[in-house]
C-alpha cells in the first residue's frame, strides 16, 4: 500500500491528474501484473478512477470513494480522450450546462476519429463522428477537456435529435437556457454547417415560439424549402408549424407539459 500511495503522491506533486498503464509502470519500477494489481488496489480504494482501457485519473480531494465521472466529466473525458481532438457534447453538454432535469447516464463526446474502448469511468460511450476544423467551434475548455458552449449544445442536438434524447428533452434544455442564449451565435452556426444548420434552427425557432421563449431566431423559410421533421425519426404529423416548415410529431400541449410551460 505505501508503494500506492506513494505513486499517487508523485502524479499530484507533479500536477498530473490523469495517467496512463505504461507511466504507473514507470513511476512504480514494477512489473505489468504486480502494477495492474497496484491499480486495481487503488481503484478498489476510491484513490484512483479507470476511465478508459490503459487510462486511469487520480481522484480530486474531497471526492474520494466516487467515480471521477459522478463528480467532474470534463476531467474523466479529458483522461480517456488525450491526444484526440474533442469535445463534450450533445446530451452530456445540455446536462453539464444544467439544462436538463434527469442525470444523463451515457457519455456522448465528438472526437475526430472512432475510439477503441466503449466506456469512459463505467459509463457507455458514444462517439460521434466530426470534422477536425468544426469540433472546437463554440466549445469552451473545461479541466483539459473542451465542451460545447450553451449556444453549440442547443444547435446540434436540433441537427441530432438522436443524440438529444428527443424533441421533449430537446425542447427541456431550450427553454432553460433561452434568456442566456444568444441567437446570433446559433444563427452564425447555421450559417457553417449549411443546409443541416438551417434545419436545426428551424426546428429550434419552432420550438421557442411555439413556448414563447425570449429566443429571437427568425430563419427565412423560402417557398421552395419543403417541411422538416421536428424529429426525423418519428413519421407521426401531429401538426405543422407553417411559419418554419416544421412537421410536429408531438403536439405543443405535450410539449408544454414537459418543460412546465
Amino acid at each position: 500500500m505505501t508503494r500506492q500511495l506513494a505513486l499517487v503522491n508523485t502524479l499530484v506533486a507533479e500536477g498530473r491528474p490523469d495517467f496512463t498503464f505504461r507511466e504507473a509502470q514507470s513511476l512504480l519500477s514494477a512489473s505489468p501484473s504486480a502494477t495492474a494489481n497496484a491499480l486495481h488496489g487503488l481503484t478498489q480504494k476510491g484513490l484512483v478512477d479507470r476511465v478508459a482501457r490503459g487510462r486511469y485519473a487520480v481522484r480530486p480531494i474531497g471526492s474520494l470513494g466516487t467515480s471521477a465521472i459522478s463528480e467532474d466529466l470534463a476531467l474523466a473525458v479529458a483522461a480517456a480522450f488525450e491526444g484526440r481532438l474533442h469535445r463534450i457534447a450533445y446530451r452530456s453538454a445540455l446536462s453539464e450546462l444544467g439544462l436538463l432535469t434527469h442525470p444523463v447516464r451515457t457519455v456522448f463526446v465528438a472526437c475526430e476519429k472512432q475510439v477503441r474502448f466503449s466506456k469512459v469511468s463505467g459509463r457507455p460511450l458514444r462517439v460521434a463522428i466530426e470534422r477536425p476544423q468544426t469540433i472546437h467551434v463554440e466549445a469552451d475548455a473545461v479541466e483539459r477537456s473542451w465542451r460545447s458552449t450553451l449556444e453549440r449544445a442547443l444547435f446540434e442536438c436540433a441537427m441530432r435529435i438522436d443524440l438529444a434524447g428527443g424533441a421533449e428533452r430537446l425542447a427541456e434544455a431550450l427553454a432553460k437556457g433561452a434568456r442566456e442564449a444568444d441567437a446570433d451565435r446559433i444563427t452564425k452556426l447555421a450559417c457553417d454547417f449549411g443546409p443541416r444548420g438551417s434545419a436545426a434552427v428551424r426546428r429550434l425557432a419552432s420550438l421557442a415560439r411555439a413556448l414563447d421563449l425570449p429566443l429571437p431566431l427568425d430563419p427565412k423559410v423560402g417557398k421552395q424549402q419543403g417541411v422538416i421533421r421536428l424529429d426525423p425519426r418519428d413519421e407521426r404529423d401531429v401538426w405543422i408549424d407553417t411559419s418554419f416548415k416544421v412537421a410536429w410529431n408531438v403536439s405543443i400541449e405535450e410539449i408544454q407539459a414537459v418543460v412546465g410551460n
